[in-house]
């Protein structure tokens, strides 16, 4: 049963009225240093890769150390941006905490970027100070110069040229008894952290997180409980990674941390090893892991709760997972987005296949036309959210702000949905371009400038599109060859990109040659149509390779 209500005079949807079950007046530093406190001999953290325990006491002194240490000998004051580049080893959570106590904002990356990638979020944040995974160094030297920032730099792991590293922050320094953290008068205007997100010029925008939103929403992800063992292979770069932390911290979680990418075989053994109870995963790695041949083998015994998000989770990825659970575990699929520092749509109340499920409390939603007209059930038009506490802007990007968050606090999320009867939610498609790949954003558009770039005297035009697969939208590109052009295969330019870009931006989809591309009386690409293309080329390859 749905506990969500419906206004039948402005057709929104309210989510459960309930406050949050902290306060969110408070800074996000000054909670987690009382919360540390709170049962300092219970482990917060299991490091896989150093095999070490960490208790909720030495997280605490961790954390304030870091915090003392960022605004002594680093020399760095509240309000001063800090960028964090790291995987998940035994320190980030330090590191993160430290920078709250401190009234330090950070803006985390993700440790799979390119240098172009950096480059572009250091421009707009202009951070004073980087800290980074050692091997992460040199990519990031590169993009501070063509950024033309000089920023401290901070190496976690081994030390290199010179450079100090968390190690040195972390050392007693005899003050820790007295520290207090900084207080935020107005928790929800100050500025937190800075996340990430895809915008259809290309470029990353910088999204703004209040002390207020994390506390509210982004640290109430699920209903979590001491007893939990958490595992996620989310960076801090995704607001899931981010959630999680904070999550787990505050109800006294224990979280199992490593710095390795994902793999199915890895999270296998960490599920049987450390007795995991929670799991939280996108599907794209929910697929990966039922493809597995092992999977039949796997005991999931201790597994309580699977969160699913980030991407379309369809009614047989749920079943399918299900069948290899314990009778009482819950596969709970949720939607969320960075702009409402979490999630906003879940199916605990009612599941229906496909779904993204019911509201979650204290938000509203409602479905719209194009001209921005609300729109009764089962009728699609885009997705609208609101809530008491949304993102503050995109950092410096006023004009993106404004197209997100309109006057009267609606977030437009770009996805066409719809809603049935009982105010269960449907995600149907994208009302924007950006193509979702292991839960990566990809913006067709950059794609599409890179190929032309590399291939300018080879094609006359060229759209990128997304060829959707199970939790998946493989980027393929449709080219139009230049009359007189040098010619070139559909390999070179998969090759050239893959050699061009991150991993996950990839052509996973192929390359195909068209005559043209349909175009609409004022010359603009017609994308809706150049996607249907692109599914019938591939698909029709894919019955010539049978």
């Amino acid at each position: 049963m749905s506990l969500s209500s419906f206004d039948k005079s402005t057709k929104i949807w309210h989510g459960p009225p309930m406050a949050p079950l902290y306060n969110p007046g408070q800074g996000m530093g000054e909670l987690l240093f009382r919360v540390l406190q709170r049962t300092p001999t219970r482990i917060a953290q299991i490091s896989v890769d150093t095999g070490r325990s960490i208790t909720y006491k030495q997280l605490h002194l961790w954390s304030v150390r870091f915090a003392q240490s960022l605004t002594g000998s680093c020399g760095l004051h509240r309000g001063d941006m800090v960028t964090v580049v790291a995987r998940n080893g035994e320190q980030l959570a330090a590191i993160v905490f430290g920078c709250f106590m401190a009234a330090i904002p950070l803006n985390t990356l993700d440790p799979s970027f390119r240098a172009e990638d950096y480059e572009h979020m250091l421009r707009t944040v202009e951070p004073k100070a980087i800290i980074c995974d050692s091997e992460l160094v040199a990519v990031l030297k590169v993009a501070c110069e063509a950024a033309a920032i000089e920023p401290q730099l901070i190496v976690i792991g081994k030390r290199i040229n010179g450079y100090p590293t968390v190690d040195d922050f972390l050392l007693p320094n005899g003050l820790e008894d007295h520290y207090v953290p900084e207080h935020i008068e107005n928790a929800a205007q100050e500025l937190a952290i800075v996340l990430c997100s895809s915008g259809t010029t290309g470029l990353s925008k910088g999204v703004c997180l209040s002390h207020a939103i994390c506390i509210a929403h982004t640290s109430a992800l699920w209903r979590a409980t001491d007893c939990e063992r958490v595992l996620c292979f989310s960076s801090l770069y995704w607001v899931s990674g981010l959630g999680v932390l904070l999550n787990s911290t505050i109800v006294g979680a224990t979280r199992i941390a490593t710095r390795e990418r994902f793999n199915a075989r890895l999270l296998i053994d960490l599920v049987e090893q450390y007795r995991i109870t929670t799991l939280f995963m996108p599907p794209a790695q929910a697929l990966t892991l039922l493809g597995d041949p092992t999977i039949g083998m796997a005991d999931f015994s201790s597994l309580q709760l699977v969160l699913c998000g980030g991407g379309p989770v369809s009614g047989e990825l749920k079943c399918s997972f299900e069948r290899y659970l314990p009778k009482k575990a819950k596969f709970i699929v949720g939607y969320g987005l960075s702009e409402i520092g979490g999630g906003c749509f879940t199916t605990v109340q009612m599941y229906k296949a496909g779904a993204i499920g019911t509201l979650s409390a204290g938000v509203e939603a409602k479905i719209v036309d194009s001209e921005g007209a609300s729109l009764e059930a089962d009728q699609e038009g885009e997705l609208l959210i609101k809530a008491q506490y949304v993102f503050l802007e995109y950092y410096g990007n006023p004009t993106e702000t404004a197209e997100m968050l309109d006057q009267e606090g609606w977030l437009h999320t770009g996805d066409i949905a719809r809603y049935d009867a009982d105010g269960v939610f449907f995600v149907v498609d994208r009302k924007k371009d950006i193509i979702k790949y292991a839960g990566f954003q990809i913006s067709p558009t950059e794609l599409e400038a890179t190929i032309m770039q590399l291939f300018a005297g080879s094609l006359l035009m060229v759209c990128v599109t997304g060829i959707p697969v199970p939790g998946n939208d493989l980027p393929v590109a449709l080219a139009v060859r230049q009359p007189d052009g040098t010619m070139v295969s559909e390999q070179e330019i998969v090759d050239a990109v893959a050699d061009a870009v991150t991993d996950f931006k990839q052509l996973r989809g192929g390359v195909f040659f068209v005559d043209s591309l349909p175009m609409t009386p004022s010359g603009k690409i017609v994308r809706r149509r150049c996607k249907e293309m692109a599914i019938g080329l591939y698909e029709a390859e894919l019955e010539r390779s049978k």
